[in-house]
């Protein structure tokens, strides 16, 4: 059986989706549970304000605002929250705006016909002076909205006290031997044979991989996220018609529908679509973390096969397996990663597989990257510590 091991970008308390092309904007009263009503049958293409909330949250003081926003349309509609600062004309640190933890629902997200959306967000003011904000909330039949620049979504989440980015930085370990930061795009990551880095995740047990810069989208922000990875094994074929677009791999079809399903409803909350970069090599035997990193965001795969894909569920990089060594004694770390990754299983590199808590010495694990020279090939960690390829519908 291979060991695929399941691989999310999670911000704690955190979903954020894509930006929506089309809108309108919401009349809801702050105290109490409105029904905010999209029901518009042409949708305005213009970013003109039709209609918004505007309250006033005084000095050293904060609002929970809660609404449920309900698609009474016949189609799919996408929606987003977002907030406008009118006094002050920008956010600072002493001002929050983001949804509660226990809020039922996302901020952004997506809306069957007749389904609801309850949302519960907080607006906290830790200043000396009484504040203005707008609150709206955007919809459409698209996800490619570029908001006006002074409206900005709301995506971060209020968790025990301080918001979600800031949570995330205090999971990590203040011991910095069990951390790098020298991929090219400087990604805090735990490497080591056995870092203390487990997290209780779904009411399972999960690893965390690091805090990465990521978008949500092709056109968001960069957003800081937790990656995680599932400390077992689901033992799952890559594609059962072995073919290496993971666009449209069994495996890839499965985590993001019937497994993502599956998760309790506070995980649900803390799982976020990631734009994910696909891109593969052309070669194994030659190649280093850094460069399976720079070919991961490259645009070669097979037969022009998708090199990006947004989604919630996906597996790990090679370069997260090779940026994950800490080295040893006789081969350090330095050595280890201008070691190919395919020539880890010789004993000359064993300091590099054997301190590599992603390595498992019982089976092998898949990768989300393809063989771009094969229809039907995808890269894997081989139980003898290098990384090679194989059919997707290898078992």
């Amino acid at each position: 059986m291979k060991r695929n091991y399941l691989l999310s970008l999670i911000v704690i308390g955190l979903i954020s989706l894509s930006l929506y092309s089309t809108y309108a904007m919401f009349t809801a009263s702050v105290e109490t549970d409105d029904i905010v009503n999209l029901t518009a049958s042409t949708l305005p293409t213009s970013t003109e304000i039709v209609e918004y909330e505007r309250i006033i949250v005084e000095k050293n003081s904060e609002k929970t605002i809660e609404f449920t926003i309900k698609n009474s349309t016949s189609k799919i509609l996408y929606y987003g929250t977002w907030y406008e600062m009118i006094k002050p004309s920008s956010i600072n640190d002493s001002t929050v705006v983001a949804r509660q933890e226990e809020s039922e629902k996302e901020t952004l997200g997506q809306l069957n016909s007749s389904e609801t959306a309850k949302v519960s967000l907080i607006v906290k003011n830790n200043t000396s002076s009484d504040i203005i904000v707008n609150l709206g909330v955007g919809y459409g039949t698209t996800s490619s909205l570029n908001l006006p620049e002074n409206r900005n979504l709301i995506t971060d989440v209020y968790k025990e006290g301080i918001l979600a980015s800031e949570y995330i930085e205090s999971l990590l370990p203040s011991n910095k031997d069990t951390m790098n930061n020298d991929d090219p795009d400087h990604n805090v990551r735990y490497m080591g044979k056995d870092p203390d880095n487990y997290v209780w995740f779904n009411n399972e047990l999960w690893r965390i991989i690091g805090v990465f810069n990521v978008k949500s989208s092709e056109n968001g922000k960069l957003e800081k996220r937790l990656k995680i990875i599932r400390n077992e094994s689901l033992g799952m074929v890559w594609d059962t018609a072995n073919s290496n677009n993971w666009a449209k791999a069994s495996l890839q079809t499965y985590l993001n529908g019937e497994y993502y399903n599956s998760l309790t409803p506070k995980a649900k909350g803390q799982v976020g679509d990631t734009y994910w970069n696909i891109g593969g090599s052309s070669t194994y035997n030659d190649v280093t973390a850094s460069m399976f990193y720079e070919r991961e965001r490259g645009t070669i795969t097979y037969n022009n096969q998708p090199a990006t894909w947004v989604g919630k569920i996906g597996l790990m990089y090679p370069s997260d397996y090779g940026y994950a060594t800490s080295g040893g004694k006789i081969t350090n770390r330095v050595s280890c990663l201008t070691k190919q990754l395919y020539g880890w299983d010789s004993s000359s590199y064993s300091d590099c597989k054997n301190n590599d808590y992603l390595y498992n010495s019982h089976f092998f694990q898949w990768t989300i990257s393809s063989f771009s020279i094969k229809p039907n090939q995808v890269f894997n960690i081989y139980s003898s510590g290098n990384i090679s390829r194989d059919s997707a519908n290898t078992t």
